[in-house]
């Protein structure tokens, strides 16, 4: 008769087999492997920031592990990195604000409910700085200078980034590059999408009433040449 010797010490499991007990993989041995990786720590990171917002100590690490709200974090984290979604912060000041539970901060209706109160609460200026974020990452990413990003990009590109509110229209419009590119690669259903993101009628009212801004977002695009 075997005698039970190997014990795991995260779930108890006992196993009289040497073999069996090192190919265990129990799912706290998995959390653990997990919020070591990027991923797990973006998961514990988003959790630290909700509890601080609602004013509580965020717990160790070990035990936010055996959280019921791991893996609701973890799902989050992904959908972060999916979407591209910025200011994350900004989003779960919301959800808190809201009162909106992290189960369903991925919800497409939870998603259009950030980017309008990023586009009432954001200023010209860090919407601007946003998007020269964005640029600058692009071009790093594509080992090229950031005046020549719009000649990489395609209109689908640029839509996808004025989705994810990572490209604003008050750079945008400052930009004749963006102009060209809308003018020569664009099909016409391209256009009217991106019609959708940048409102003529809309935008010009914003602009007229943000002069001072957009003179300065104007100064940066000119410094950047794009």
């Amino acid at each position: 008769m075997y005698k039970s010797k190997f014990i795991c010490k995260l779930c108890h499991t006992v196993f009289v087999r040497e073999d069996r007990f090192m190919q265990h993989k129990c799912k706290q041995m998995k959390r653990r492997e997990e919020i070591k990786t990027p991923l797990g720590q973006a998961a514990w990171l988003y959790y630290q920031q909700w509890m601080k917002f609602q004013n509580k100590m965020p717990p160790p690490a070990s035990t936010f592990m055996e959280s019921r709200y791991y893996r609701t974090f973890i799902n989050f984290a992904k959908h972060v990195q999916a979407i591209g979604l910025p200011k994350t912060d900004k989003f779960i000041r919301l959800m808190k604000d809201k009162d909106i539970p992290p189960t369903i901060w991925t919800n497409d209706e939870v998603y259009s409910l950030y980017i309008e109160f990023l586009d009432r609460n954001t200023t010209p200026i860090e919407q601007a700085k946003l998007s020269v974020e964005t640029l600058l990452t692009i071009a790093e990413n594509n080992e090229i200078d950031v005046k020549d990003v719009f000649e990489k990009l395609t209109p689908n590109d640029i839509i996808h980034l004025l989705r994810q509110r990572r490209l604003s229209p008050w750079l945008l419009l400052c930009s004749k590059k963006f102009k060209d590119l809308v003018r020569n690669k664009a099909s016409d259903e391209q256009r009217i999408i991106l019609e959708t993101f940048i409102r003529p009628d809309h935008w010009a009212e914003r602009v007229e009433n943000s002069a001072k801004d957009v003179e300065n977002i104007k100064l940066l695009v000119h410094e950047l040449n794009v």
